[in-house]
């Protein structure tokens, strides 16, 4: 089994707004903006995805491919401003479908 990789990234807004793009890529690379736990789908905060790679460079090498592929479709620069990509050595603990309280 290969290792699974966190990433976490802000990307600078633009017009068009390149994060739907840059999702569908990264997804198209590798990653994905939801995890499962106990059989249960849980989607990942805002700009978070997992995903299981050979090692950390090639986790790089995908986010990157991600932001390459989506300057290419939207012909415009896109620019993660800040990004972490790290590697998730024991189960995370997150809570992400927590629904709002209605009264």
């Amino acid at each position: 089994m290969m290792p699974r990789f966190i990433a976490s990234y802000d990307l600078k807004e633009t017009r068009p707004d390149p994060h739907e793009h840059f999702l569908t890529n990264a997804i198209e690379c590798g990653w994905s903006p939801w995890i499962v736990d106990d059989a249960t789908l849980f989607t990942l905060p805002n700009t978070t995805l997992q995903g299981s790679f050979v090692d950390q460079t090639q986790a790089v090498a995908a986010l990157n491919a991600a932001r390459a592929e989506t300057e290419k479709e939207l012909g415009i620069t896109v620019i993660m401003e800040k990004w972490i990509v790290a590697q998730s050595v024991i189960n995370p603990a997150f809570d992400s479908n927590e629904k709002e309280k209605t009264g």
